[in-house]
C-alpha cells in the first residue's frame, strides 16, 4: 500500500504495538502531559525493553544555534521543525501516536533555501498547524508503510486511546548538572570501513585493526587501544572522534584551536609528587602507579594523550544505548582516559544548554580549576573521545579528577585543567566502565528526576539527575 491507499479503521481500544511501528513512520511521544515529543522511527528492536528508536525533531526557532557559528536566520517562519536531539530508544507505553503524515517537507512562501542552515529536505512542517501555508507539499522522505498500517482519526497511522495511561512518560529535561548523558546533533562522518569477514577476533588482535582493513569484520579501531562495534559516526548519537581538546572561546563559537600535545620525552614524571597524592586523597591507598600501569608513566600518558588499557565500545542490550567495557583487568587508581571535547566559555555553554536540555543532551561538564573557576566548560557533543561513551551508574567504578595540564602552546590558549578518568576500584575484564552523572547527590529527593536510571545496582537512586 502506498501513501494514497485508504487503510482500514483500527479498533480504538487497541494499544500501540511493535507491529504498528516501522522505520520511517512519524511518532508522538508522551512528555508527562505537556507538548509531546515528536520524531521519526529510526529502528525497531522487538527484543528490547525499549524497542523503538526515535530520531527527534524540534522547533527551528529564529536565532537557534545549529552548530558553533551557525544559527537559524531571524526571519525563519514559525511552525517549522528540523532534526534536533539525535536518537533515543523509548518504551511502547510512551508512544501516543504512530502516523505517516504528521509532518511534510516545508514549502513556505518566502522561505529562502539559501538562508537555511541545513538542507531544505530536512526542514519539516507539522501537518496539524500548517493551515495550508505550504504549497505543492512533497512527502517527507521515508519509506511507504506496509498494508498493515492502521488508521483511527482519518490519517494514516494509529493513535493511542485517550484513556490509556502514560506511565513511564518521557519527562521534559530541566536544567541539570552539567555532567551529561547521550543524544545530540549529527556531526561529521568518519572514514568508512570496508566490509570483511565476520570471523571472531581475539581482544589482543582488535587493537591492530584500522578502518580501511579489509579483514576488519564487525569491529572498528577508534584509536590505539579503543575498538568499537561500529564507527563513532554510527552510534545512536553520532559525533566526530577527536583525541585532543579543541579550544573554541570566541563569542558564537567560530574559531577553533586544536590543542597540541606534549612530546612524552619532554614531560617529566610527576606521579609521586602530583598524581599519587591527589588519587590517594580521593580513593585511599593505591599501589605503585607505574606498576599498575604496565610499567608506564600514567602522568605522561595523561598529558600526552596516551591510553594504557584496551577498551571496547559496545551496544548495551538492556536499553542504555552504547557503553564501554574493559577488555583487560584494571587496577584501582589506574588511568582510564581524559574527558575530551570542545573547551568553551561558561557563557557559551549556557546558550548551548538551552538547546541541549530540550533535546535530552547531557554531555556538558564544567571545569572547576582553582584559577579559572566558573570560566570554562567541556562540550563533547560534536567532538569528543571514548570518555563520551561511558554510561551512568549509581555505584560507579570510574571517577573524575582535575589535573593541571602541561601547556606547550603558550599564550595561544589558557591553562585549563584536564578532566581525567581513573579507576575507582579494581575492575575486571569485560566489566562495563561507568561514572556517576550526579555525584554527591545520593538520595532520590536530591535529584530533579530528569531521566530514569537503568544501572540496576543495589545503590540505584532511580534517576540520572
Amino acid at each position: 500500500a502506498g501513501f494514497g491507499t485508504p487503510l482500514p479503521m483500527a479498533d480504538p481500544s487497541e494499544k500501540i504495538t511493535v507491529d504498528d511501528c516501522r522505520v520511517g513512520a512519524w511518532v508522538e511521544v508522551s512528555n508527562g502531559g505537556k507538548e509531546p515529543w515528536r520524531g521519526m522511527i529510526a529502528k525497531v528492536d522487538p527484543t528490547s525493553s525499549q524497542p523503538i528508536a526515535v530520531k527527534w525533531v524540534g522547533n527551528a526557532s529564529p536565532g537557534l544555534a545549529v552548530k558553533p557559528g551557525v544559527r537559524w536566520p531571524t526571519n525563519t517562519p514559525d511552525g517549522l521543525y528540523t532534526w534536533r536531539g539525535g536518537i533515543h530508544f523509548v518504551e511502547l507505553e510512551t508512544l501516543l501516536e504512530v502516523n505517516d503524515d504528521l509532518f511534510h517537507v516545508a514549502n513556505r512562501k518566502g522561505l529562502q533555501h539559501a538562508e537555511l542552515p541545513c538542507k531544505p529536505a530536512n526542514v519539516f512542517c507539522y501537518e496539524r498547524t500548517c493551515g495550508g501555508r505550504c504549497t505543492g507539499v512533497p512527502s517527507a522522505s521515508h519509506p511507504p508503510p506496509p498494508a498493515k498500517q492502521k488508521d483511527t482519526a482519518g490519517t494514516k497511522g494509529k493513535v493511542k486511546p485517550a484513556a490509556q495511561p502514560t506511565a513511564k512518560a518521557k519527562p521534559t529535561p530541566a536544567p541539570a548538572p552539567k555532567t551529561h548523558n547521550k543524544p545530540g546533533p549529527k556531526p561529521h562522518s568518519s572514514a568508512s570501513a570496508k566490509k570483511g569477514s565476520n570471523e571472531k577476533v581475539k581482544p589482543a588482535e582488535e587493537k591492530k585493526r584500522k578502518y580501511d582493513d579489509a579483514a576488519l569484520g564487525k569491529y572498528f579501531e577508534w584509536e590505539h587501544n579503543i575498538t568499537g562495534d561500529c564507527k563513532p559516526c554510527d552510534v545512536l548519537v553520532p559525533f566526530t572522534y577527536h583525541t585532543s581538546r579543541i579550544f573554541n572561546l570566541e563569542p558564537g563559537g567560530v574559531n577553533y584551536l586544536v590543542e597540541e600535545r606534549a612530546d612524552p620525552n619532554n614531560v617529566r614524571c610527576s606521579c609521586s609528587t602530583s598524581l599519587l597524592p591527589a588519587l590517594t586523597d580521593m580513593l585511599g591507598k593505591i599501589e605503585d602507579l607505574h606498576k599498575i600501569s604496565k610499567g608506564q608513566c600514567p602522568y605522561r600518558a595523561m598529558q600526552c594523550g596516551g591510553l594504557l588499557y584496551h577498551m571496547h565500545v559496545y551496544q548495551d542490550p538492556v536499553g542504555k544505548g552504547y557503553g564501554v567495557r574493559a577488555l583487560e583487568p584494571i587496577k584501582k587508581g589506574a588511568l582510564i582516559c581524559e574527558y575530551s571535547g570542545e573547551i568553551i566559555t561558561t557563557d557559551e555553554a549556557t546558550l548551548r544548554e538551552q538547546s541541549y536540555v530540550q533535546l535530552g543532551l547531557f554531555y556538558l561538564h564544567d571545569v572547576h580549576g582553582k584559577h579559572n573557576r566558573g570560566k570554562y566548560t567541556i562540550d563533547p557533543t560534536m567532538y569528543g573521545n571514548v570518555a563520551r561513551m561511558l554510561n551512568h551508574s549509581c555505584d560507579p567504578n570510574v571517577t573524575t579528577l582535575e589535573m593541571n595540564s602541561v601547556n606547550i602552546m603558550g599564550d595561544k590558549c589558557p591553562k585549563v585543567p584536564r578532566l581525567v578518568l581513573f579507576a575507582k576500584r579494581d575492575i575486571d575484564a569485560e566489566e562495563e566502565l561507568c561514572i556517576d552523572y550526579s555525584p554527591g547527590r545520593d538520595r532520590e529527593d536530591q535529584l530533579q528526576k530528569i531521566m530514569r536510571c537503568f544501572c540496576k545496582t543495589s545503590k540505584c537512586k532511580g534517576w540520572l539527575f
